[in-house]
């Protein structure tokens, strides 16, 4: 029987979407889960720049990425477990894509370049889960940490893109 309840518990949150009525906070616990897993792609991202990169701005950029994106990763799981625990599909799927992103940059021949390449795509799926999040977020903590994304990533897109340039 407690096997039941809790099948039901954890089943619950997917029939209601199914049904076209999404539990309350749904939307912001999917938006966290999977930029926890973004987050986590970059950092994997940003310890390989450190490891393989020559550049000095790349890896202040990498540097850069492991202080801020650690520290949202904190602040994010902190507020999971009051939206109902880490989405699995939601994260699991980001993770998935993001294994492909950083495959790319280990295979790459000039690493500064395929960092800043990748950081770019990176941003730019950051920025659009961000402003989707800007859409639909009804928690006021996801909406700031949501604007904060949109804009601190959207700066460092255009210094990518100069980067690019020279």
């Amino acid at each position: 029987m407690r096997r039941f309840g809790v099948l039901l518990l954890l089943l619950l949150p997917a029939l209601a979407q199914h049904e076209g009525h999404a539990p309350p906070k749904a939307g912001e616990r999917a938006f966290l889960s999977a930029m926890i897993a973004h987050h986590e792609g970059a950092l994997e991202m940003a310890r390989y720049a450190l490891e393989k990169a020559k550049d000095r701005q790349v890896r202040a950029w990498a540097e850069a990425v492991l202080k801020a994106q650690e520290k949202e990763i904190a602040l994010m799981r902190s507020w999971l477990p009051g939206l109902g625990g880490l989405d699995q599909g939601a994260y699991g799927a980001m993770r998935q894509e993001m294994a492909g992103m950083l495959k790319r940059l280990k295979e790459a021949q000039d690493p500064d370049r395929a960092f800043v390449e990748g950081m770019l795509l990176h941003h730019k799926e950051a920025v659009e889960m961000a402003l989707e999040a800007l859409t639909s977020a009804k928690d006021r903590r996801v909406l700031d940490l949501a604007r904060d994304i949109a804009l601190t990533q959207t700066k460092e897109m255009h210094a990518f893109r100069l980067w690019l340039l020279r």
